[in-house]
């Protein structure tokens, strides 16, 4: 799952506009988007990958589906503050070069798919203000094995300052993962057959993985070019999986800086 904080950070970029309102953005927009990711291998790794990351991308804003910020998704249900959307994530494969998984199988590329509940709290649908989102996801990889059911339940804080010149934006996530056993197992558990002295058998069980924090800030000082980082953290040390011999640092650092730059954009809003 190397990546998928990096992207999402990425798109956090490319959502940053300095229209104070969706209904005011282009309905699509074509760009580029990169930057530098320092990230541990796999939740729990204490080896760690240096990432330069460059990735076209494409934003959709419609009325049923959109790809954005947020991820792909496709609007199922809104009722006022609430609204039912359809999440996509995945997560990179992880090979057994790595020390704690010597010997091991390599670890296959996985997706996960599945509908998040959404709650503004206080403050705009989109822009400043506080919400609740609820994604369960089921996961599987490459080999279409399950991985079974995740959640990861979080709050966000969010503020705007517009000005004639810029556009600021700040966002702040508090969250925890929950996780069957079969995703546990896919990551953290040490088969018979792999147990040596310094990794002794582990048999992983469904529970809370982590909890999480997660700061990011952009800086908009055009309409084509975006800057921003953001810092993640999460501990292990609670999790049902701490006790796995492949947990090697129960405290996940992960940092970047990206930038966007739209090459072109829709007339219609």
């Amino acid at each position: 799952m190397k990546l998928l904080w990096a992207t999402g950070f990425l798109f956090f970029l490319v959502g940053q506009s300095a229209q104070s309102s969706e209904e005011n953005l282009p309905l699509w927009e074509v760009g580029a988007a990169g930057g530098l990711f320092s990230l541990p291998e796999y939740m729990g790794s204490d080896e760690r990958y240096t990432l330069p990351l460059v990735v076209p991308y494409f934003i959709y804003r419609g009325e049923k589906f959109k790809a954005d910020r947020n991820g792909l998704r496709g609007a199922l249900f809104k009722s006022g503050r609430f609204f039912v959307d359809l999440g996509f994530s995945f997560g990179l494969p992880v090979s057994n070069s790595n020390e704690a998984r010597q010997d091991m199988p390599d670890l296959f590329l996985t997706g996960q798919v599945g509908p998040r509940l959404n709650w503004q709290i206080k403050g705009l649908t989109e822009g400043s203000g506080v919400s609740f989102h609820l994604p369960v996801r089921y996961s599987l990889d490459t080999r279409l094995n399950s991985l079974g059911w995740v959640a990861e339940p979080s709050f966000k804080w969010e503020k705007k300052h517009l000005t004639k010149t810029e556009n600021i934006s700040a966002r702040l996530d508090l969250g925890l993962l929950y996780a069957q056993n079969r995703f546990n197992d896919y990551y953290y558990s040490v088969p018979a057959q792999f147990a040596t002295s310094k990794r002794p058998e582990y048999q992983a069980e469904s529970g809370l993985h982590s909890y999480f924090i997660r700061l990011s800030s952009s800086l908009q000082q055009s309409k084509q070019h975006n800057i921003g980082f953001f810092l993640r953290i999460r501990t292990l040390e609670s999790g049902v999986i701490a006790d796995s011999p492949l947990v090697r640092d129960k405290l996940y650092l992960s940092a970047g800086v990206g930038f966007t730059w739209i090459f072109k954009k829709s007339e219609s809003r």
